[in-house]
């Protein structure tokens, strides 16, 4: 019984394990990171969305109706490359000499020095920054439908005192909005929550990533098969790791309901 546990301290202490467990703080950064970027991003589409120009009301529409409609993973893989891209793009005029390019054997990038090497930082960055905007499009219309539903009656009212557009829209509607709102994006979270399983699309070496390296089968040349194919255990803890994000989201977002809904009519609350 004791070599059992020892075993098993010793195999879930190993350094794999360890730098396992330090890689759920990628998830947690890339799900904060990129839900509070997708706040931000749906207020500015909403105020596009409730502009009385024109042309801006086209901009806030065309970004929450093209973008919701772009696969998920389509658009995680495509910003991150595209903005790489770009940016050696920009380094390769500044410093490739036709020299340089003529020698450069591969396609891309130009020259050698306009090469681009990013990390987990720089990926977990752009990561979180797709997150914020492909579900800042969906919280554009949670955060549109929220300023709508601010009752007409104050929104009036405050023009009456003089109040410009834009202080209507800054004092009464966004900070009105928010009890209208929170049902709407509770549900985007946890639509970012799950889409941080991506992030090893990216190269980032996350937990699924983890999971699945140290769940697959284990040989040693020295002692051979260590363990036959785990992979449905490490899954387990992933799917017990979200389900506690679900749970903890979830007494958030009650929380920030019962505080923001003080003082709003009942009506607002229902």
């Amino acid at each position: 019984m004791s070599e059992d546990i020892a075993f098993w301290l010793s195999y879930l202490t190993n350094g794999k394990h360890l730098t396992w467990y330090a890689s759920f703080q990628f998830t947690i950064f890339a799900a904060i990171a990129g839900g509070t970027l997708a706040v931000l991003f749906g207020l500015g589409g909403a105020a596009l969305k409730n502009s009385r120009f024109l042309p801006l009301r086209l901009i806030g529409s065309t970004y929450s109706s093209i973008v919701r409609g772009v696969p998920d993973v389509l658009f995680f893989l495509f910003f991150p490359l595209a903005f790489e891209q770009a940016v050696e793009w920009f380094i390769a005029a500044q410093v490739c000499t036709p020299e340089a390019i003529a020698a450069q054997s591969a396609a891309w990038p130009p020259c050698r020095e306009a090469n681009w090497f990013l990390g987990t930082p720089e990926y977990l960055i752009l990561a979180s920054v797709s997150l914020g905007l492909v579900y800042g499009a969906f919280a554009t219309n949670v955060i549109h439908g929220a300023m709508c539903s601010v009752p007409r009656g104050q929104i009036e009212a405050a023009r009456a005192y003089g109040m410009s557009a834009r202080q209507v829209l800054w004092r009464i509607q966004i900070r009105q909005m928010w009890v209208y709102a929170l049902p709407g994006l509770s549900n985007v979270w946890m639509l970012i929550v799950k889409a941080t399983s991506l992030l090893s699309l990216l190269q980032i070496a996350d937990i699924v990533l983890w999971a699945d390296r140290l769940g697959a089968p284990n040989f040693l040349p020295t002692v051979g098969l260590v363990h036959e194919d785990w992979r449905w255990r490490y899954y387990l803890v992933l799917f017990l790791f979200y389900i506690l994000v679900t749970l903890i989201s979830e007494k958030v977002f009650n929380a920030l309901m019962a505080r923001m809904g003080r003082g709003i009519l009942s009506e607002a609350r229902a």
